[in-house]
């Protein structure tokens, strides 16, 4: 599988495994994991990584949002956009909805969404099919105009936090 190459950010040895358990499990061991102990190690690595996806290991110890800001900022620097998955040890509303409006693609917990860190996953690192095999998008449709506003707003946003 080309191009599977994932940076995460953890200090968790638990979390680690359980990760490469998982991507083992899905993709044959066909994947290249680069880790960083922090997100500013992560941010460092970021433009000679070129990963696919970005882990970031949420835990409870210390406030993280700064670091993470400049890692969102990180990635709207980068050629293509590269989605970044929040993984928390539980589940919060308030730091989801934080999350969100900073610019994570997705916040999931440990405890509460195990089950679908493999569909996510695979979501981010399967490759997308040709170009060629996707119906084209109708002019007369006003919702696929704002589905890709909102998207690129996203990411301006991530910069602007």
């Amino acid at each position: 599988m080309a191009d599977t190459t994932i940076l995460t950010a953890t200090g968790d040895d638990g979390f680690l495994h359980l990760l490469r358990g998982q991507l083992h499990d899905q993709f044959d061991g066909c994947s290249r994991m680069i880790v960083a102990a922090t997100i500013d190690e992560a941010c460092s690595l970021l433009p000679m990584a070129h990963p696919r996806l970005i882990v970031v290991h949420w835990t409870r110890l210390g406030n993280h949002l700064g670091e993470l800001n400049r890692l969102l900022w990180s990635t709207t620097l980068l050629a293509r956009q590269v989605p970044v998955l929040v993984v928390a040890d539980r589940y919060r509303t308030e730091q989801a909805t934080t999350l969100y409006r900073m610019g994570v693609t997705e916040y999931i917990s440990r405890t509460h969404h195990a089950d679908q860190l493999g569909r996510i996953l695979d979501s981010y690192l399967r490759p997308s099919p040709p170009s060629g095999s996707r119906p084209a998008a109708s002019t007369e449709d006003p919702t696929q105009a704002t589905k890709s506003w909102s998207s690129t707003a996203r990411s301006v946003a991530a910069q602007v936090v």
